[in-house]
């Protein structure tokens, strides 16, 4: 019977699999297999923080390196900026991400979308991916792409519509601006569900969503100024860190060559295979004595009661 973990890591290695017969053609026949490579990893850096992932307990060579893909601000476009100044109630920012544009989503909820949108007195800057939006109201406006990391920032940007990309997060916790996650793929879900947790937004799904939960989440996140509080708390306790997270990566990357690797601290089990990993002799074994220890006690009350049976029946006769 196969279990969904099961299914999963199958799907896993297939893609690996995949992956390797196209670095071999650019790298050449001779690279090792996947499972070569990465049993050979000496230090894993994560670009995610660690309050994130609910302060799992990890091994010396996993080092975060939250935020170094963050940017330094830049100046906004004109045509942009001038119209973020403009707004007179605000701007919602919209944006699915490259994994999931707008313009492939179902018509049926994007139009959901729209009519509420429609009827909010705030502007709407929305990433769609095409020259033209059916059923556009007139408080939105379209761009094929946007600086979000920038735009963001700006003091008039009260809201940001995400799928629940990590990056995406990132950006709008750096920038203080609370979050609609509308989650659809891998790890959103989980982003999304932290929102909710650090109260920095809420969650809606595509398949329940309707205009007046969108509505009733878009007021509630505007008009309650805790979220805006909490964000910005959340912003200041992952950005403080004794060292930035470029420094830490370079120390750590140096340490590596300066000791030729950094085998002597990897976790035990990180070249074991699952079934020594997981102790499936001793659990086979413990299943096994238990089997037997149960077998032996049913056969030994069979007889017991056997033998009381069957005296109490010559005595009778």
């Amino acid at each position: 019977m196969f279990s969904p973990a099961l299914v999963f890591s199958l799907c896993i290695i297939t893609k690996e699999n995949e992956e390797m017969n196209t670095f071999r053609e650019i790298l050449g026949p001779d690279l090792p297999k996947y499972c070569e490579l990465r049993n050979n990893v000496h230090m894993l850096f994560l670009n995610i923080h660690n309050m994130w992932i609910g302060n799992q307990p990890l091994p010396p060579n996993v080092i975060s390196i939250w935020g170094i893909h963050k940017k330094l601000e830049k100046p906004l476009p004109k045509d942009l900026e001038t119209y973020l100044d403009s707004s007179k109630h605000g701007v919602i920012y919209i944006s699915f991400g490259s994994n999931a544009p707008s313009t492939t989503l179902p018509q049926e909820f994007i139009q959901k979308l729209i009519r509420v949108f429609s009827k909010l007195p705030y502007d709407v800057l929305w990433k769609w991916e095409a020259d033209e939006m059916p059923g556009k109201s007139t408080n939105i406006k379209i761009s094929k792409w946007l600086p979000q990391s920038d735009l963001l920032r700006h003091k008039n940007v009260k809201l940001f519509v995400t799928q629940g990309g990590l990056q995406s997060t990132d950006e709008a916790i750096t920038a203080g601006v609370p979050l609609i996650g509308i989650p659809m793929l891998t790890d959103q879900w989980y982003n999304v569900e932290k929102y909710e947790k650090h109260r920095i937004g809420v969650r809606l799904d595509m398949e329940t969503i309707t205009e007046s939960l969108f509505s009733a989440a878009i007021k509630t996140l505007i008009n309650d100024p805790s979220f805006k509080e909490n964000i910005i708390r959340l912003r200041s306790i992952m950005a403080d860190q004794p060292v930035s997270a470029l420094d830490r990566a370079v120390w750590w990357t140096e340490y590596v060559l300066r000791h030729g690797g950094a085998k002597h601290i990897r976790a035990a089990g990180a070249n074991m295979s699952w079934v020594q990993y997981y102790e499936i002799e001793f659990i086979l074994n413990l299943f096994m004595t238990i089997v037997i220890s149960f077998s032996i006690m049913i056969g030994s009350l069979y007889l017991c009661l056997r033998k009381f049976v069957f005296s109490k029946k010559v005595k009778v006769a």
